[in-house]
Order: structure tokens, then sequence, then C-alpha cells
């Protein structure tokens, strides 16, 4: 059996609505001018009380596995590099989210960049359906209800970015392509690298990983010697499934400290493993691909937000 280029890592936790499009979103035909034998893509189950559904399982393709954590804990990085060493790809893809879709191109172009790089990190931005972040809009009233109906009147997966229309971007990525991001949802590097790197800090052990991402991408882009590359028109697309990290400006009944919300709980956490308060990391990306359509409004709109801050920061 050939092994694949690139294995990707999807985390599990209580999301059974959402993984199977998320998988979905990963495979062809949705992924365009990408060979099947070039990915796998590795589930890990990650102890949900309500599992992936047998006949979902068992519908997905040969080079999909779905594999039970043993041992599970909050944190999803110990799947994440249980993952990454059961993986059989010279690339690995780490979804810490597994609620995360993804545009049709993201493959394609990251193939790319892999035939004319040696060791970057490929990036994405991340998206949240929805007109406001998720952190936001639940207390509007936005749930999987109002997600469903959105995907429907795009009429998913039949044009994949059409996702664009129906979201807006996460908070980690209010800049868009033209100021630094704190985090990926779906990024790419040699395995080696990721190896190298130490995967994911298991200290990290809040449940959902508090700032584990975050914390990852900032060492992972850290070395200047390795390329950091953004892609332009591909991006993740976060669904509703009433996660910690799409709750963290709120106070959580599931960590302990009431007093305090679950940002400040994560910060500390990260001070006391770091030393230091978490800092976004302040290193531009190159830029790759062309912008398509559904982007060009965007792209205006953050040169207008980053020239207002520019001015701010000058007076």
């Amino acid at each position: 059996m050939t092994s694949p280029l690139i294995s990707i890592i999807i985390i599990s936790y209580n999301m059974a609505r959402e993984i199977p499009r998320t998988v979905q979103s990963f495979l062809p035909p949705y992924q365009t001018q990408i060979n099947p034998k070039d990915i796998e893509i590795l589930v890990m189950e990650n102890g949900s009380s309500a599992p992936i559904a047998p006949h979902i399982v068992k519908s997905w393709p040969d080079n999909v596995r779905y594999v039970p954590v043993p041992h599970p804990a909050p944190s999803p990085a110990k799947a994440l590099n249980l993952g990454a060493e059961l993986s059989m790809g010279d690339w690995v893809c780490p979804v810490i989210d597994g609620a995360r879709m993804v545009s049709p191109g993201l493959l394609h172009n990251a193939k790319k960049l892999m035939n004319i790089h040696e060791d970057p990190v490929i990036a994405t931005l991340g998206w949240h359906l929805g007109d406001k972040p998720q952190q936001d809009n639940m207390a509007h009233g936005y749930n999987q209800t109002a997600e469903d109906a959105l995907l429907e009147s795009i009429n998913w997966p039949q044009d994949g970015y059409k996702l664009f229309d129906i979201s807006c971007l996460g908070k980690s990525a209010g800049g868009a392509w033209l100021k630094p991001i704190s985090e990926s949802n779906v990024l790419f590097m040699r395995k080696t690298t990721y190896q190298s790197l130490g995967g994911y800090d298991e200290a990290f052990d809040i449940p959902g990983g508090g700032l584990v991402n975050l914390d990852f991408f900032t060492r992972a882009i850290s070395d200047e010697a390795r390329d950091y590359i953004l892609l332009m028109s591909e991006a993740s697309f976060h669904q509703f499934h009433g996660g910690v990290s799409t709750s963290r400006n709120v106070r959580l009944p599931s960590l302990k400290d009431k007093s305090r919300t679950t940002w400040q709980i994560y910060d500390a956490q990260y001070q006391s493993l770091r030393g230091r308060p978490f800092k976004a990391p302040k290193r531009p990306p190159a830029l790759y691909g062309q912008l398509h359509p559904q982007l060009h409004r965007l792209l205006l709109l953050s040169a207008d937000i980053y020239n207002d801050m520019e001015t701010l920061s000058q007076n």
C-alpha cells in the first residue's frame, strides 16, 4: 500500500452532527484536483458520550479511519499527538476542533506549496458560520437549527466557496490577511517538523485544551528559517456545537472557577506554563493564492480597518 502524502488528524468530541460534514469537506470530490490516494483522514474519537453513528463510519471510504483514543483526556492534545504518531503521511494537518469544515481548494493549494517549499508551515484563516463570531452570536439565538438553515440556503456542498457568503472571521483572525493571526485551526507541516516541536503540549490539560492551539501555532512559526505561508482563498469554517472555545467570553459551569471568564482561566494556565501572559505572534506570513470574488469586499474592509488602526497608533 502506497503511503499518503497528507495525514489529516481530526479531533471528535460530541460532534456527531458536525464531524460528517467536516470529513466530507476534506474528501474528493468536494476537494478539487486532489487524488484520494494523496490523503488519509484519522478521526480521533476522544471519549464522546455520543460517538459517531456506526452507519456513518461505515459509509466513509477506506482512507478514513475512526480511531478511539485509549484513556481519553479532557484536552485534545493527547489525541492529536496520538493521531500524528499513527499517521502514515509525510505531512500532517492537525485539526484540533473537528467541527471545522474547509473550502474546496484547500488540499490542492497546500500540495502545490509542499512541492515548492522544503519545510513550510501552511496556515489558513478561521471563519465562523453565521454573521457574528459564535462567542457573540449565541447570545442572539444562534444555534444548530439556525446553522442548518444557513447551510441549506447555499445548497452546501454544491459550491463550497459560498461558505464565505454566510460566515464571518473568527476573533483570532480579525485582521484577515493584513495583520498577524494568533492561531490557525487547519494548518499543514511536515510530520518531522511536528515531531521536532514536540507536538501539542499535553500540559495544557483544561477541557478543550485552553490555549494549546495558540501555543502550538506560535511555536510552529517562531523559527524564521521556516517559511510561514497563509492561504488567501482557502479557510476553515466553524460549525456551532456549544464547545468551550466558542464560549470563552462567558463563565462556564464545566470549569470549576466561576469567578473568571474562560479566557482568563486559559491565560492563567498559559502563564503558569510559559512564564508570561499570552501574546499573539507578530510574524507576518507570506500570502499565497488568488482571491475569490467572494473575498474582494473583505479585503477592502480589512484594508480600511488596518489603515484606521495605523492612523490611531501614530496619533
